[in-house]
């Protein structure tokens, strides 16, 4: 059986993440758990009871990026053995799946340890952050070479954009954060108000985040049209049955015997 329209993944994500981010800052601010404004996302997903919704969304969200990089994954693999290999080796193809599955990874820590858990939640932060880095630049070289057989050169372009200003958004959010951590002043870094000190260079770096997370989505986006190329069929499946793998093993030495 053929599977199509799995332009679905993509566009799910394109719409699940936002709605998850939108939905625990409404509850947070409702429940005076962060200032309103510009808090960290990860802040508005720390307390209950909105970490759970965040929590469980972002693993949803996790699982469902991992589907589409094994199926993007499998696109560039075949047309690689069929129209590419003379121009992008089988081992850049892996690795920039690899990239996709440490993503995947460090989002999955991101959602289950949260921000007051602060090694573990800056491992998956950092994890996920460069691993996409890595994966948006590998896919948007990947893309080049795939033109005009899979996409045009403007998704090449989108991409390309996209990817760079993924690069300086983190960069910058980095940045602007440690500067503002060395000048807070307060007590509770969730409700950063600006006598605590450190204020703009908070906010700059919090409303990077977000555009960040916008450029995540707007990625993702891209994939729509090569999604819709795709058909998928099931998995060949082969099992091997003990009784029978028994009853062999009994015969050879049945007739050893002999």
């Amino acid at each position: 059986m053929a599977y199509g329209k799995l332009h679905v993944l993509p566009l799910s994500l394109f719409i699940l993440i936002p709605v998850t981010f939108v939905t625990t800052y409404t509850i947070s601010v409702q429940w005076d758990h962060v200032v309103p404004g510009f808090p960290y996302i990860s802040e508005t997903g720390t307390l209950l009871p909105e970490s759970c919704i965040f929590a469980q969304c972002l693993n949803i969200v996790a699982l469902l990026l991992g589907c589409c990089v094994y199926i993007r994954h499998r696109q560039v693999l075949q047309w690689q053995k069929e129209r590419g290999h003379d121009l992008v080796g089988r081992r850049l193809v892996v690795v920039t799946a690899y990239c996709g599955v440490l993503a995947c990874f460090g989002l999955d820590i991101l959602a289950n340890f949260h921000a007051s858990v602060v090694a573990a939640h800056m491992v998956g932060a950092m994890t996920c952050f460069s691993a996409s880095i890595l994966y948006f630049c590998l896919q948007t070289y990947l893309s080049y070479k795939m033109v005009p057989a899979v996409n045009n050169m403007i998704v090449v372009y989108v991409r390309a954009f996209l990817s760079v200003l993924t690069l300086k958004l983190t960069i910058a959010s980095i940045v602007f954060g440690h500067i503002s951590m060395f000048e807070f002043q307060g007590h509770d870094y969730k409700k950063w108000l600006p006598a605590d000190g450190g204020w703009g260079w908070h906010i700059s770096s919090t409303i990077c985040e977000w555009i960040l997370a916008i450029v995540y989505c707007a990625f993702l986006l891209t994939f729509v049209p090569d999604f819709r190329l795709i058909h998928f069929e099931d998995p060949v499946v082969t099992l091997i049955y003990l009784d029978k793998t028994e009853s062999t093993v009994l015969a050879r030495t049945f007739c050893k015997g002999k």
